[in-house]
């Protein structure tokens, strides 16, 4: 390889590197995303200064690297520099109107994949929910959380919010899992 070609990576890596570390001051990434601008930096420096003949390969475990970093961030610290919407607006009905949006999302997907599909679900879903209910129960009873923005309305000694979620979150899981891996019924 020639000494242009390795100039031409050593300005790929140091504009990645540039431009990973303005992410993170910006908040787009969170801020630990800068230790992979840092490892760019590297690894400029390191195609910038080694035999031209080894360029690629130090600029692809760098980048590899970098990569693996910023990945590590993000995993780490997801959303940090997204701003969330406000949806306490809803007041008392705030986690109850959630549950509605995912739970309606999880129908659609079992009614997408078939009745077949559906069946399946429902019965896991009822297999599941004694343990979910005990663990749920339990959990709020020894003070795990508090659910500040819920109706108040609670059946059998737990907000009926905790009740939708024990329904919604298994039937999204396996409406997701019937998705991808879809039967032709």
């Amino acid at each position: 390889m020639d000494s242009g070609r390795a100039k031409g990576f050593v300005a790929l890596a140091f504009g990645l590197g540039v431009a990973v570390l303005w992410a993170a001051v910006a908040g787009v990434v969170p801020p630990s995303g800068g230790v992979a601008a840092v490892v760019l930096f590297g690894t400029a420096l390191g195609v910038a200064t080694g035999p031209v003949a080894r360029a690629e390969r130090r600029l692809a475990s760098g980048l590899a690297a970098g990569l693996a970093a910023l990945v590590a961030a993000v995993a780490v610290e997801p959303l940090a520099g997204v701003p969330l919407p406000d949806i306490g607006v809803l007041g008392p009905y705030t986690y109850l109107a959630t549950e509605l949006v995912f739970g309606s999302l999880a129908l659609g997907l079992l009614v997408r994949a078939g009745r077949a599909a559906l069946r399946r679900a429902a019965v896991t879903v009822a297999v599941v929910y004694p343990l979910a209910y005990v663990w749920d129960w339990y959990t709020l009873a020894v003070g795990v959380f508090a659910i500040p923005l819920r109706t108040g309305v609670e059946f059998v000694g737990i907000p009926v919010e905790e009740h939708l979620f024990m329904l919604v979150v298994p039937a999204l899981v396996l409406g997701i899992h019937e998705t991808l891996h879809d039967r032709s019924e």
